[in-house]
């Protein structure tokens, strides 16, 4: 069992997003490429059972056949390491009427061997790569009735992973290549037993299991700066003793108060990717890790009071030229006054305006009509790591900076829209849910808990915040 701390201070940071990959190869993985991987929690013990058609030459034809793969997965790895699957079997029934074909002409009785080749799919979001596995089949004898059940072993080639995040391992259709075994004073065969490529129906759950990756490195770390000859840094200190634990499925519901506009901006749900709390077993101290990307919202509001106008929103990072991926930093801290463990936390975006119709008159805003400087959000409130959250603005909000890049064609449309929205006393809400896992493609069969409430129903951890004395 994890040993188990109470977390002190937080420093929040964005992992790069799932699907991003490793600088040195540009691939998802490699086979036999990197080194052994670091002590992990125990191997899991996965499995998968799929069907498939195997056209056996005439007269036998096509056959459905069921393969059965067991495996032990790691429950971790690290980017930068090798992760191992061992303990890989695929068990297979052959027909009788196959399994005879195989032996000389007349005989009933004998032992079948061979290979089986197949690919393992190791996939995360939309990148994947294909690992090829050879696996044996031992000398395995006829029963005088009924079918042959055969069992093919081997070693997976070590799987170099260079992603963060959730990576899943798929099995596919295998090809045999099948053949009896020949009495020890029999000549040796003059040609290869055919080799029978099997394909997979379609429809069914082929996912062997999941093994999740985290950063080689801690986040501070990485951003620790080089220092003149000589000089101790944090660098020279020997690695935290930290336990890492990954916070599941995470969304995040958002809403923006404008004051001058009086107009709510409600943005659709994100997730938050690659979400990890690791704790400090020295200090105490944790950090949470994660990255979250924000869709453009359309709002409609009334400019100067008495003006309709409608417009799309989106909030992006301050590198939004080369990312959309916005950081966030903070800590985790219980409240002197609600005694509820709370996040403190400052945020720093674009907001960038588009596609705007006045009284319902396209106006072209072209596209790079920005906030002139950065919006700089400092929110707190209670937040639990594997619960839900609910940080806010502080009483006098933000201010939203006036705009730049607003207009084509020679028309300056800047002044316009600061004089509609620009201003402080603005308002900012961010609401976090951890949501229960759901395989089932019918959402009505998820369990409760696996689809983010409502926009703008009550938040637990806002509720609790409302009833704890003050």
């Amino acid at each position: 069992m994890p040993r188990r701390v109470r977390p002190r201070s937080v420093t929040v940071t964005a992992l790069a997003a799932a699907g991003l990959l490793s600088a040195a190869n540009g691939a998802l993985t490699g086979v036999g490429s990197a080194a052994p991987g670091p002590a992990v929690p125990p191997d899991t013990q996965a499995s998968a059972s799929v069907s498939v058609h195997c056209p056996f030459a005439d007269p036998l034809g096509p056959r459905a056949l069921t393969v059965e793969t067991t495996a032990t997965l790691p429950a971790q790895a690290k980017t930068g390491t090798s992760a191992t699957i061992g303990a890989y079997s695929a068990k297979l029934g052959l027909p009788r009427d196959v399994a005879l074909s195989l032996l000389p002409a007349g005989a009933t009785t004998g032992s079948l061997r061979g290979a089986v080749q197949l690919d393992l799919t190791v996939q995360q979001d939309d990148r994947s790569d294909k690992v090829p596995v050879s696996l044996v089949v031992a000398p395995t004898p006829l029963p005088e009735t009924g079918d042959v059940v055969l069992t093919a072993t081997g070693a997976v080639p070590d799987i170099a992973i260079n992603t963060v995040g959730a990576v899943t391992v798929t099995v596919t259709a295998p090809t045999l290549t099948l053949e009896a075994v020949p009495a020890p004073d029999a000549p040796a065969p003059t040609t290869a037993p055919p080799k029978v490529a099997c394909t997979l129906d379609e429809g069914q759950q082929a996912t062997l299991g999941k093994i999740l990756v985290l950063p080689k490195t801690a986040p501070k770390a990485e951003q620790q700066q080089s220092a003149a000859p000589g000089e101790v840094t944090a660098q020279d200190e020997p690695p935290a003793n930290e336990y890492t634990q990954p916070l599941g499925l995470v969304t995040i519901l958002t809403t923006s108060t404008i004051q001058k506009l009086g107009a709510t901006v409600v943005s659709p749900p994100a997730l938050l990717m690659n979400g990890f709390i690791s704790i400090n077993l020295d200090t105490g101290d944790s950090s949470i890790s994660g990255a979250s990307v924000f869709s453009p919202v359309s709002t409609t509001f009334l400019g100067f009071g008495f003006v309709p106008v409608t417009a799309t929103v989106e909030f992006l990072p301050v590198d939004y030229r080369n990312s959309k991926i916005i950081e966030v930093t903070g800590q985790l801290y219980t409240d002197d006054v609600t005694g509820l463990p709370s996040l403190r936390t400052s945020l720093e975006v674009y907001a960038r305006m588009s596609h705007a119709e006045i009284n319902g008159v396209p106006l072209d805003l072209g596209p790079d009509c920005m906030t002139k400087e950065s919006v700089k959000l400092k929110l707190s409130g209670p937040y639990e790591a594997f619960g839900s959250g609910h940080i806010t603005t502080d009483p006098d909000g933000f201010v939203l900076p006036g705009f730049t890049g607003c207009g084509t064609n020679g028309q300056d449309l800047n002044p316009l829209l600061e004089g509609m929205s620009s201003g402080g006393g603005n308002r900012a809400v961010v609401d976090t849910f951890n949501l229960v896992g759901c395989d089932t493609p019918d959402p009505a069969q998820c369990p409760e808990g696996s689809q983010p409430p409502a926009p703008g129903s009550q938040n637990p951890a806002a509720k609790k915040a409302v009833t704890k004395p003050r």
